[in-house]
């Protein structure tokens, strides 16, 4: 399940019964925290997004091959967790290349975040 794209039924946060089918990244779930019912861990698959320096670009042609209907970003900065029953269908795995791009990319927008936070700690 880490690293495929999925469906998912997915609302907005101001906005819960518009909802909208759209493609995820899952990263990951709860099933170590043992707990009785594991979330999934995921990040949106954008296609109308701008593509920022934390983000990962599926070009149009390798979209294609994934089964994404135009080129599409992965944004590592919109990170969610929700139950798997919102999940639909698997659309393709996302290649190990774009993996590690996303591994990498993901690790520098926390790395980011944690140390800001840090440096705040320390000032006050």
């Amino acid at each position: 399940m880490q690293g495929e794209i999925w469906t998912y039924v997915a609302t907005k946060p101001n906005n819960t019964k518009e909802a909208k089918v759209r493609p995820v990244l899952v990263i990951g779930d709860d099933s170590n925290n043992q707990l009785q019912y594991v979330d999934i861990h995921y990040v949106i698959i954008s296609s109308s997004a701008e593509c920022g320096i934390y983000d990962v670009l599926l070009d149009k042609k390798l979209a294609k091959e994934l089964g994404l209907a135009r080129q599409s970003i992965i944004k590592t900065t919109k990170i969610y967790t929700g139950p798997r029953s919102k999940l639909g269908v698997k659309i393709a795995d996302l290649p190990s290349s774009k993996k590690e791009e996303f591994v990498k990319k993901y690790q520098a927008y926390q790395d980011d975040l944690i140390s800001k936070l840090y440096l705040q700690i320390k000032r006050e």
